[in-house]
């Protein structure tokens, strides 16, 4: 988010002393992600030391910290896992937050500097051994079933109601909907097929396996060594290996995996049968949390500031841009 969460640099820097045995002499809020309940911080310790932080609103059961925890634990490579705190967990807790603290790497995301066809076969070896990781019942504890609901599903489709309670005098919340307006039947279309397709699904034997969940290349990181890391795994899932392969697939953006790429990532990741029908699912349900998700930070989010709120009304209307997941997700229907 653009703005700092409602905790005091204090009382970060006594948590993570007191969890991980670090003495904090800077901490720097870094205004990145679209997650409205997800904060980063650089730490530095008085040594120099530097650390990421990630901040999540919240306690108790957390996947994204503790899934990557527990694969790295089983030695599964690629995976950017947080320290251990002192009690032998992923993560503290204080003040109704949680805090997990990751090596700070010299990195950029893949989608700013692409994978070599050994990286991709890389990447595809690294989802094969996280799909077939067992889930054990602690894992079952911490990591969603796939329901075939979207997320902001019912924000997506009440999108007229909430706009019309907006107040007159929010300008976010009026350009919204003069955008959304031309765009509402695009939108309830796309909702009601994923009601649809999800009551089918539901029905289905798909094998469900630990997906990462949000597999696209702004979540792969390239260090400096070129060695690759994956990264942001609070969307992990138990689910059809599809949830995953959607990325890899198609994508959710038009040029952002080439079908060379695709061909290069299933040589890592061995023989699959792809189902084509959870595909186009997981492309519309891709869609429909997008809009519900963002349209969510613009409406109902009072606590986010101005230009999180701006920047989520950007994020809204990029998804509706020519190759973008709207038109993919149409076009797969």
């Amino acid at each position: 988010m653009r703005e700092p969460p409602a905790l005091a640099p204090d009382a970060i820097a006594a948590a993570l002393h007191a969890g991980f045995g670090i003495r904090v002499a800077e901490l720097e809020f870094l205004p990145v992600g679209n997650d409205a309940a997800s904060w980063a911080f650089r730490v530095r310790a008085p040594d120099g030391q530097a650390w990421f932080l990630k901040v999540r609103a919240g306690d108790g059961r957390w996947p994204g910290s503790t899934v990557p925890w527990h694969l790295h634990r089983l030695g599964v490579p690629h995976v950017l896992a947080p320290l251990e705190a002192g009690h032998g967990s992923p993560y503290v807790e204080v003040d109704g937050f949680a805090l997990a603290l990751y090596p700070m790497l010299d990195a950029r995301p893949a989608v700013e500097v692409g994978l070599s066809p050994e990286q991709w076969r890389t990447l595809g070896a690294v989802v094969r051994q996280v799909h077939a990781v067992p889930p054990t019942p602690d894992l079952a504890q911490v990591v969603a079933r796939e329901a075939f609901r979207p997320a902001g599903r019912d924000v997506a489709a009440g999108l007229e109601a909430l706009l019309a309670a907006a107040a007159p005098g929010d300008g976010v919340a009026r350009e919204l909907a003069a955008f959304w307006r031309p765009r509402r039947e695009v939108v309830r279309g796309l909702v009601d097929r994923a009601d649809a397709t999800g009551r089918r699904l539901r029905r289905s034997a798909a094998p469900r396996v630990l997906c990462h969940g949000d597999l696209h290349t702004w979540n792969l990181l390239v260090d400096a060594g070129r060695r690759l890391w994956l990264v942001d795994w609070d969307e992990a899932v138990l689910a059809p290996k599809e949830r995953d392969l959607m990325f890899v697939v198609g994508g959710i953006r038009r040029g952002l995996v080439r079908p060379q790429d695709t061909g290069c990532f299933f040589q890592g990741y061995g023989g699959a049968t792809v189902d084509r029908r959870l595909l186009a699912y997981y492309r519309t349900a891709w869609a429909v949390q997008d809009i519900g998700e963002y349209a969510e930070q613009v409406l109902l989010a009072p606590a986010l500031g101005e230009e999180s709120r701006r920047a989520a009304l950007d994020g809204f209307k990029e998804l509706f841009q020519p190759g973008y997941i709207v038109e993919l997700a149409t076009a797969a229907g």
